[in-house]
């Protein structure tokens, strides 16, 4: 498997397969790039399919000083290491901001941005009611310090519906939280700490490559108040709802989700081959 320092000095590790038109998938918080398997598998004869840990999570070094512009700078020297002129990306909540930053910097590299859970600021304002109030974080992060792992355990639960938790496919993919496979409390807090300075609020309403918003309907990160101002400020934007499901629906309803989001990959390849998106 594939590993790259970039010019920050981390050590990168990506996993690469498949042919055709280059996607990258970009994972959240506390997990890895083990997330993806169902959409690289099921993506992989019409695509070439990229996925990374991010700085600190699975296979991926740590970082020093982090912050988003950091980590977009080194996913675009992976990219050029790679000699990928252009690509469609899939970003599942923290991994969206990734994908937008991406294309903030580097707007004729993107084809399409496919956002999973993903909020354009993640925690609530005065101008901005919805998102994840900073007391909730302040909370979270005293649990860490006094309960680690096992906060992390329950935050990783809190992310499926109770429908989902029912099911066997949840009991299997427990297995992504095993004691062992999780980031460094210090790593978690940092990207805690680097959300909290995230709004792209007026960015996301700039994006002008086509944009797919998939969301659990059960979601109570990403909910469904912040769908709605998502869809108050993006006008071209198509927007899927996945009924019963919470912040990973490509989890817990794999095939459901890639018939979705191939769909959208194949018809913006056909737009973008005909001239018919600008």
């Amino acid at each position: 498997m594939p590993h790259f320092k970039g010019t920050s000095g981390i050590d990168w590790f990506f996993h690469s397969e498949g042919k055709g038109p280059h996607l990258l998938f970009i994972h959240g918080w506390s997990v890895d790039h083990r997330i993806w398997r169902q959409q690289m598998k099921h993506l992989s004869d019409d695509f070439t399919v990229i996925s990374l840990d991010l700085p600190g999570h699975g296979q991926s070094g740590p970082a020093k000083n982090m912050t988003l512009d950091v980590v977009a700078r080194d996913i675009r020297d992976i990219l050029d290491h790679q000699q990928i002129k252009s690509l469609h990306i899939v970003g599942s909540s923290l991994g969206g901001n990734i994908a937008l930053k991406l294309y903030e910097t580097n707007p004729k590299l993107v084809k399409s941005l496919a956002l999973i859970g993903t909020m354009p600021k993640f925690y609530a304002c005065d101008d901005y009611p919805c998102g994840i109030s900073l007391e909730r974080k302040e909370k979270l992060l005293r649990q860490m310090f006094h309960s680690y792992p096992s906060v992390v355990h329950v935050f990783f639960r809190s992310l499926f519906t109770v429908q989902e938790r029912q099911t066997r496919r949840y009991k299997w993919l427990q297995t992504f939280h095993q004691a062992d496979l999780i980031p460094a409390k210090e790593v978690l807090i940092d990207y805690l700490m680097m959300m909290e300075e995230i709004d792209q609020r007026k960015l996301l309403s700039a994006v002008k490559c086509p944009l797919l918003f998939i969301n659990g309907a059960g979601d109570e990160i990403c909910d469904l108040k912040i769908v709605g101002y998502m869809k108050g400020i993006l006008k071209r934007a198509h927007f899927e709802s996945m009924p019963e499901l919470g912040h990973f629906p490509f989890l817990s309803s794999p095939q459901e989700f890639n018939v979705i989001l191939k769909t959208f990959l194949k018809q913006t390849q056909r737009s973008l081959m005909y001239g018919l998106w600008f």
